[in-house]
């Protein structure tokens, strides 16, 4: 008797899902405020649109720049993220990231700076050096 009392409304959810599930494309082709070609219009426009580049989508880059940093970083985790060319994460790897002491100082640079595009496709092995002036003759 207790299964069966079970049983009823489960049959009673089940039902109600399938005329949900049958019911609901057929919704979508009825006629709305806008005409199939502005349906159309406004369908290629969201299609095409691309977020920018937001406050959120650099803290994100931050953050998992980060904890690369703090995992993986005497191997160059954080700088392969980054992007940089293929002798930097050697050479952390061979120095174990400088001994510790080049990963520590990029943890700082990652975590307090507030831009981070220097930092990004850089191929220098310390990434906070400034460009190299160009030597005037004597």
């Amino acid at each position: 008797m207790g299964a069966r009392l079970l049983l009823d409304p489960m049959r009673a959810l089940a039902s109600l899902f399938l005329v949900l599930l049958f019911s609901v494309p057929a919704l979508g082709n009825q006629a709305g405020p806008h005409e199939q070609g502005e349906r159309e219009a406004i369908l290629r426009e969201l299609a095409q649109w691309t977020p920018s580049d937001t406050l959120t989508e650099k803290e994100n880059s931050r953050l998992v720049s980060a904890l690369l940093a703090v995992t993986l970083g005497p191997f160059g985790a954080h700088r392969l993220y980054l992007g940089t060319v293929p002798k930097v994460p050697i050479i952390y790897g061979v120095t174990f990231g400088g001994f510790g002491v080049l990963v520590l100082i990029d943890l700082g640079h990652l975590l307090f700076t507030r831009d981070l595009t220097p930092y990004r496709d850089n191929d220098r092995v310390f990434m906070w050096a400034g460009k190299r002036r160009a030597l005037t003759p004597p």
